[in-house]
């Protein structure tokens, strides 16, 4: 079976979206739908539901889809143990990260983890939460950081994946002064519409927010604005178009400056861990060495 009709499978299986999803793998749309038709009469049955308004996995595809990850990761892993085996492996660490974390919490991580000398050549991507998902799924990436809620089950199954936690987070309600110096909205203030700056749905704090707010309550919200970028809602909130949900880690110089305040009390922030994702499965010598800096107590 050709390896690649696996990963075009699974870059629909992510999407659920035939044109995103050609796209991705840089495919035209008719060519990209004539591989999963094959793919599907190779396995003799359908993996994909189509109807003219949406496209959803068929039970055979929720099945074949966790296979066919280890399956991709499988070989991938094998390909790096074999250069590992003949000592052709780089000193190479292959980071993701999400935007909220990539440009203020990694880099002091990574120099309390290990000296430059150590992290060797350091490939980093900086995406969406969703995007960096991918790219560990696919082998492309061999850690990912990124931050992981109080509720709600992690998007990297267990069998294939582990994370251990490397910092504390919370998630603070803030939002832009009226000319007094106080906050323009007050959770609980008994004002309805209260202006949300929220997350797209590719973001990993959408996702955190929404299982923290089902189980704990939506507080009066009408949804103002949706970016998949943190900063970019600080900088909404900042020019007072909503109350936005922040990371502390982002938006403590806000803060401090004034430019941001609370829309509520500390005790209604939301905690949250910051983790970093590895496959189960072993990595180059190089990046084992990194994991054992990262899990040793007292690192990060």
């Amino acid at each position: 079976m050709d390896l690649a009709l696996l990963e075009d499978f699974l870059a629909l299986a992510r999407e659920l979206n035939f044109t995103r999803a050609a796209e991705q793998r840089n495919k035209t749309q008719p060519a990209f739908s004539r591989r999963i038709r094959a793919l599907e009469e190779l396995l003799q049955t359908a993996l994909i539901e189509r109807t003219t308004r949406q496209v959803a996995l068929t039970p055979a595809g929720k099945a074949f889809q966790p296979r066919a990850e280890a399956i991709v990761r499988m070989l991938v892993d094998a390909r790096l143990e074999a250069l590992d085996a003949a000592g052709k492996t780089q000193r190479a660490l292959n980071l993701a990260a999400t935007h909220a974390l990539s440009y203020t919490f990694v880099p002091r991580w990574l120099m309390q983890v290990s000296g430059p000398a150590d992290v060797g050549t350091l490939n980093m991507v900086s995406d969406t939460y969703r995007q960096c998902l991918r790219l560990m799924q696919s082998g492309e990436a061999s850690f990912f950081l990124c931050h992981k809620g109080p509720i709600g089950d992690p998007d990297l199954p267990e069998r294939q994946f582990t994370f251990h936690p490397v910092g504390r987070d919370r998630l603070v309600p803030l939002c832009a002064t009226d000319a007094d110096g106080q906050p323009l909205w007050r959770l609980g203030a008994g004002k309805p519409d209260m202006p949300l700056i929220d997350y797209g749905a590719a973001s990993g704090l959408h996702g955190i927010l929404e299982a923290f707010w089902s189980a704990r309550g939506r507080p009066a919200f009408r949804t103002a604005m949706s970016s998949v970028l943190a900063s970019t809602n600080m900088e909404m909130a900042k020019e007072g178009q909503g109350v936005a949900y922040l990371p502390c880690s982002l938006a403590e110089p806000e803060l401090a400056r004034g430019s941001l305040v609370r829309a509520a009390p500390e005790d209604q922030d939301i905690p949250v861990e910051i983790v970093v994702y590895r496959p189960r499965s072993r990595l180059s010598a190089h990046c084992e060495a990194f994991w054992q800096k990262v899990t040793t107590p007292n690192s990060g």
